[in-house]
Formats: C-alpha cells, structure tokens, sequence
C-alpha cells in the first residue's frame, strides 16, 4: 500500500494525504479523520517519502477549459502563460470538451500530479461533484481560481468573470440605436452564467426601450458553430424575421454567418449581426463583424495573478474581478431596410 493508493481509497489527493501525515492545519478535520480510517484499515506506515512529499513545493499550475477550438480560450491560456512562466510556473493544460463526466474524469486525475493550483472554466457548471472536488482542492490547500463561469458550489472560489450583461446591453441599444426592433438573440446553454447574463443585458435593453420581448426571437444554441447556423435558420424562417441579431459568442457568430453566406445575404446589408467576442480571422479576410469584445488575455493574467497571491500567501482572501467590455463598431450593425433613429 502506497500514498497514492491511500489518496485514492479516500478520495482525496496525495498533498492532503501528506498533510495528514505531517498534522498541517490546513486539512478539514473531516478530511483528516477520512484519510486516518483509511490508513489504520490498510495498517499504512507513512515513509519518510511521503512525509516530505507536502513540503515539495511544485511548480505547475493546472489549466482545464471546456473547448480549445474556441479562440476565446486560446487568448485566455496565453494570458495566463505569461504570467507563468514569469514566475517560472509550467502550465498544464486540459480540455474536457464541454462535457461534466470529462471534466470530473479530469480534476480527478489532477490529484496524482501535486499541482500547485487550479484555474479553470467549467463544463459541469451544475454537477455537485465538479463544485464538491474543486472545494476540496482549496479546503487542503491547492487554491482554485473560477475563469468566466461561476458553478454551483463555488461560493467561496476566487473569481474572474467579464461584464457579460453590460456588454450585452450595450450591443441591443446600438441596434436600437440603428432603427432595429425586431433584434434576435442567440444564445448558448442556459446552464451557463455567461449565457444567463447576456441574455438578462438582452431584455434589459429592449423593455428599456420599450420594445417588447418576443421569445420567438430567443434562440438558444449550445456554444457551438452548428448549432448557431441552425438558430439562425429558423430565425430567418420567421414569417417576420429579425432585421438584427445578437450572437452570444464567437463561434456562434461563425455559424450565424455562414447561413446568410450559403443564402446570399451579408452581414450590415441584409441582416445586422453583433457578435460577442472579436474574432481575428474575420478582420484578416475582410468580413466587418461588430462585436462585443473583452481582454481575454487579461483575463487570464488576471486569474493566474490571484492564483500567485495565494501561492506565496500574501493574500488569503477570496477575490472576485469583473474585466470591462466594450463595443467595437465595423458596420455589421447596420441594415440597408432599416433607418438610424
């Protein structure tokens, strides 16, 4: 029997383990209580491997987002790279592929790496064992830093999430702006904190306007290009379809695009379309897309800086940063049928 199989049969990691074994105080004392059954049932003698082991101090951060193909994460890891590696930190990244089974596959195989901290956008924002695992990561002492979406059961999780309400807000009143009152949404999973609250800055900004709401103009896709193009189908298949539509993500906005390309229709002509992230190929090949941007860059240096704090322990409480949008204009907001206020 070995630390590792001990970790493992009480479900927790090796580092708490190793606490145990050195009386740190920073395990929960149910925690601790765990791990000793464990070890007197298997009659476990701790090495003296296994009792430096919690003094090892490590020098990888784990990085675990929910889709590399999506440039968003791309710029976010970057972000927190620099930071990294700066501070002579590796970083270790995975990809769970929006699925909760994955990402909880994922944060379990963490535990035999003894990393140093964990940042991370969740897929199983509503999977109780995603919240109730990273919990215990920042209850023994690996600290856990949210990135973009809350989950349930993180309320005592660090935090770095963009202003996704107001960015939203500020894209629908542009419209508005513009002459548009039939105005779409696509939106992505409604599980998702980022949807939600791009969706409440979607209705805020119509009932503000005094436009009303028609949920046939709320489509809800998955995050995914596919998925979009289908959303933007029935959309345009309305017997009055929007002049305006709001794409919650990049990806999304791909999708959306295509259709009007594939129908012969084009963005700030036919139809108007604001996106919500910059997409940098389209401004490469000459397709203006208005969008709602944010730093995901800074994000990421963001998150990995509070991760730092925690790691030389120069700050222990829990910090929640919100990073600014804002609304870069490139004419896709516009309509040749519809006339600016």
């Amino acid at each position: 029997m070995n630390i590792k199989e001990i970790a493992y049969l009480a479900g927790v990691s090796v580092a708490t383990v190793s606490r145990v074994i050195n009386n740190s105080d920073s395990v929960k004392p149910a925690t601790r209580e765990r791990v000793q059954k464990v070890m007197q049932e298997n009659n476990y003698i701790p090495s003296a491997t296994a009792r430096d082991l919690s003094f090892q101090r490590s020098e990888v951060v784990a990085v675990v987002v929910p889709d590399l193909k999506n440039p968003f994460f791309y710029g976010l890891i970057e972000g927190i790279t620099r930071v990294a590696e700066k501070n002579h930190y590796q970083v270790l990244i995975f990809n769970t592929n929006e699925d909760a089974d994955k990402e909880y596959q994922v944060l379990q195989a963490i535990r035999e790496r003894n990393v140093a901290g964990i940042l991370i956008t969740a897929a199983g924002v509503r999977d109780k064992r995603t919240g109730a695992l990273l919990a215990e990561y920042q209850q023994s002492g690996t600290p856990v830093v949210l990135v973009d979406r809350f989950i349930e059961g993180g309320d005592g999780l660090d935090t770095v999430m963009a202003d996704n309400e107001s960015g939203s807000y500020k894209a629908i009143c542009e419209l508005i702006r513009q002459g548009h009152e039939r105005i779409a949404i696509i939106a992505g999973e409604k599980t998702l904190s980022p949807v939600y609250e791009r969706e409440l800055g979607y209705r805020r900004a119509l009932s503000e306007n005094g436009i009303k709401i028609r949920e046939m103009y709320i489509a809800y896709g998955n995050q995914m290009a596919d998925k979009s193009y289908s959303c933007m189908k029935k959309l345009m298949s309305l017997s009055k379809p929007p002049t305006a539509v709001f794409c919650g993500n990049n990806l999304m906005s791909l999708g959306a695009l295509r259709y009007l390309i594939e129908n012969g229709m084009a963005a700030g002509e036919d139809v108007a379309i604001i996106g919500f992230d910059d997409i940098d190929v389209l401004n490469h090949v000459g397709i203006p897309l208005s969008v709602v941007d944010r730093s995901e860059k800074e994000m990421g240096r963001k998150a990995m800086e509070i991760l730092l704090r925690h790691l030389k322990k120069t700050d222990t409480t829990s910090t929640h940063i919100s990073v600014p949008t804002r609304l870069i204009l490139r004419g896709s907001e516009k309509a040749r049928n519809v006339k600016p206020k």
